[in-house]
């Protein structure tokens, strides 16, 4: 598999319990996903919401959905590779295992009150929850300046970090480009309506006007700037992609406002961010390494190559070479990050339970300690084929 989006801490899960949104839906778009036909597509919903003015908003972008757009919400979601989205067998057994819930789940709460559910569910499902994610995918590149975090305040230890990170693998990285995706997408008409555009395929009017109509419904239902919008992290390649609008884009790291935001409500902002990135940095060395083949399937394949982002993304961190960040103090933050790692142990975005990320984590900063004793830097492909060997022990039952 080379093209994939890798979500980081599970926020996206989070969100998808909350609102009934199915996690591929953020995979990345063929060229267009709608039809072009300008014949309106009026789909019923059972329920209606209590206050009119949302009611009428739902449906008025019911109203204006073209025809076939249900196709093309499907198109996008199909994107994302089966293994790692469908349901398959059971990865674990739950009862084996220590996970629960997590400071974040309280935060996810948070910022779902107040929010009209019904338009939620609305808008998850005619992919407009999507549009941050998709438009910062096809459209943010770092030609323009991009700043991390709502306030900025990420941008200056996040591109030092992605100098740091191009250094230190012994992989190609000079083509990562780090951009972000921020909560205010929708204050941006432009961008609603080009992002509008290419996920239904209509015309420049009509995506103007289904633009406007989709982020009236977003600001009455009280979602406007929720971090929620942009609670994740990934890397994307598009390498081997047949569809050229695809193959096009190049290779990515995005970081929304919204991952940021949660980390510093746990705590963490300001340890976590560098080791979100420098996980998602290390999904890039498995696209080059060609890491993502294995005999799993399912939940358990997409465990194993987060697990391995985990190390990768610790051993760079600890290396002197790399951020040289302090063994025990990088730990503990991660502890700390690792509480937001998922309990879905079913799931096709399963991380990893927070006990199995520490495991991974603390045993790359091992290695990394024994490394730089010498100043060397262990080849990727010679770490990787360490971390499959102790892969069994980091995923062995823990429960008391």
């Amino acid at each position: 598999m080379k093209r994939s989006l890798v979500w980081t801490a599970g926020m996206a899960t989070a969100l998808a319990c909350s609102v009934a949104m199915s996690a591929p839906a953020l995979a990345a778009a063929p060229t267009t996903f709608g039809s072009q036909t300008q014949t309106a597509a009026s789909s019923p919903v059972a329920q209606r919401s209590s206050d009119p003015r949302v009611q009428t908003d739902i449906d008025a972008v019911l109203a204006a959905l073209p025809a076939g757009w249900e196709d093309g919400v499907a198109a996008a979601r199909a994107q994302l590779p089966a293994d790692q989205w469908a349901l398959r067998d059971r990865a674990i057994n739950p009862g084996d295992y220590q996970c629960g819930p997590t400071v974040l789940d309280t935060w996810v709460d948070q910022q779902l009150e107040g929010v009209d559910p019904l338009a939620l569910a609305v808008l998850s499902r005619v992919g407009a929850l999507d549009m941050p994610t998709l438009d910062a995918l096809f459209f943010e590149t770092d030609a323009t300046p991009q700043y991390f975090g709502a306030d900025g305040s990420q941008t200056i230890p996040l591109t030092h970090e992605m100098r740091v990170l191009k250094g230190f693998w012994d992989v190609k990285t000079d083509d990562i480009q780090l951009v972000a995706m921020h909560d205010d997408f929708f204050s941006h008409p432009d961008k609603v309506t080009r992002i509008t555009k290419l996920l239904y395929g209509v015309t420049d009017e009509q995506a103007a006007e289904l633009a406007q109509l989709i982020t009236a419904l977003v600001y009455n239902a009280g979602f406007d700037g929720n971090p929620l919008l942009t609670a994740n992290a990934f890397a994307f390649t598009a390498e081997g992609d047949p569809d050229p609008v695809v193959a096009a884009v190049p290779d990515k790291i995005v970081m929304g406002d919204g991952i940021l935001e949660a980390m510093a409500y746990a705590g963490i902002g300001g340890t976590a961010p560098k080791a979100i990135l420098a996980h998602e940095f290390g999904h890039h060395v498995q696209f080059e390494d060609d890491l993502f083949d294995s005999p799993l399937s399912g939940p358990e394949a997409t465990r194993r190559t987060e697990l391995m982002a985990d190390a990768f993304g610790t051993f760079s961190l600890v290396h002197k070479r790399g951020e040289a960040i302090n063994a025990k103090r990088l730990l503990d933050a991660e502890r700390s990050f690792y509480t937001v790692g998922d309990c879905s142990f079913t799931s096709p975005g399963h991380h990893g339970t927070p006990n199995q990320r520490l495991k991974a984590s603390t045993w790359g900063a091992d290695v990394a300690a024994s490394q730089q004793k010498q100043g060397q830097i262990m080849p990727s492909l010679t770490l990787a084929a360490k971390f499959e060997k102790m892969l069994p022990e980091f995923v062995a039952p823990d429960a008391p």
